[in-house]
């Protein structure tokens, strides 16, 4: 079993990294963790009020980073990664931190292809995770689109010639382009059926057209919360 969580925004201020993440052994009941990720470059902290509202806090990410390496000193984690950078994010990382993040996360998939961060990870050895590889279609926090990724009728093409489902084409998108993916399922079957991606291959034209498919469209709702206005907005670059 591989254990991974992550730092959530609120907790960037340098005294409160390791205290979070000692929270979250004591709830696990463990030891150490195998991964442990920054789920964005942007620190938050709760409205004065207690609502739900959040602040923008201006605690750069390159701290809070250096707190999370101790924690890999101690012994406490194996490795640490990021989530939601940008490319140019990743660069001011790479040449300030001692501890290079093993993993980045972020959303990828044929409407969302971010080529240069692909081609950026691949360069730098950083492994890169695509979360929502089928656009959350039942996730509450999904930005409302005309068409969902999971019934795109090009995808449903290129399912129907190797006798596969949309959702077995776009794992493969991502394993033939060298990137994990992370399928979100709570159903045994489906869990069971994603892994059954292995015994056909996407032509090097699927590919092309699967990527001619991309419109920079994100399905999380990141525009939220005067997000956009933050500091640290990793989606500038798009």
């Amino acid at each position: 079993m591989f254990i991974v969580s992550k730092l959530w925004n609120h907790f960037h201020e340098q005294e409160e990294v390791k205290p979070a993440f000692m929270k979250t052994l004591t709830n696990l009941n463990l030891s150490y963790l195998d991964l442990y990720f920054m789920h964005s470059p942007m620190g938050t902290k709760l409205h004065k009020d207690q609502s739900e509202a959040v602040e923008s806090s201006d605690v750069d990410y390159i701290d809070t980073w250096k707190e999370m390496e101790k924690l890999v000193d101690e012994g406490l984690v194996k490795a640490i990664g990021v989530s939601n950078f940008s490319v140019a994010q990743l660069e001011r990382l790479l040449s300030a931190c001692r501890i290079k993040p093993a993993v980045h996360q972020v959303e990828l998939h044929p409407y969302l292809t971010q080529p240069k961060l692909v081609q950026y990870c691949k360069t730098n050895g950083i492994v890169l995770t695509a979360y929502s590889p089928f656009g959350s279609p039942d996730s509450p926090f999904v930005q409302c689109d005309k068409q969902r990724l999971l019934e795109d009728p090009v995808i449903s093409a290129i399912g129907k010639k190797y006798g596969k489902t949309n959702a077995h084409v776009l794992l493969l998108y991502h394993v033939q382009r060298g990137v994990t993916v992370i399928p979100k399922s709570v159903c045994p079957e489906r869990i069971i059926q994603n892994a059954q991606i292995f015994d056909f291959s996407l032509s090097d034209d699927d590919i092309k057209t699967l990527e001619g498919l991309n419109r920079n469209w994100r399905s999380a709702k990141w525009d939220v919360s005067g997000l956009p206005s933050h500091k640290f907005y990793p989606f500038k670059e798009d």
